[in-house]
């Protein structure tokens, strides 16, 4: 998807290493990633996914990879769900069960 190198992301591993992934929506082009704890992440994408893309993986956090170009989530079944993001900075926020900020780039 993108040839840019990606890198761990040292703040927001931390914050959902071990959150499984329990359902992803889309809102747009915003993706919507639902943790089992009930918190909610919000990813800006350049465009919302082909209406015949494959269901995407879910799953338990192991880490969490970023380039400048899209963000990579790794779970602990060994598969990586991918997502482009609409810019370098400002596409991801996170916010848990109560609405409170918990991560923000």
């Amino acid at each position: 998807m993108t040839a840019a190198r990606m890198h761990r992301n040292q703040k927001l591993t931390p914050v959902i290493k071990g959150r499984s992934i329990a359902q992803i929506g889309w809102d747009g082009a915003t993706a919507l990633l639902h943790f089992d704890d009930g918190s909610v992440m919000r990813i800006h994408t350049p465009a919302p996914p082909p209406k015949n893309a494959p269901p995407a993986p879910l799953g338990k956090v192991l880490a969490v990879r970023q380039s400048t170009e899209a963000i990579a989530f790794d779970l602990e079944s060994g598969s990586s769900l991918q997502i482009p993001l609409a810019e370098a900075t400002s596409s991801v926020m996170l916010r848990d069960s109560k609405g409170a900020l918990e991560y923000a780039d």
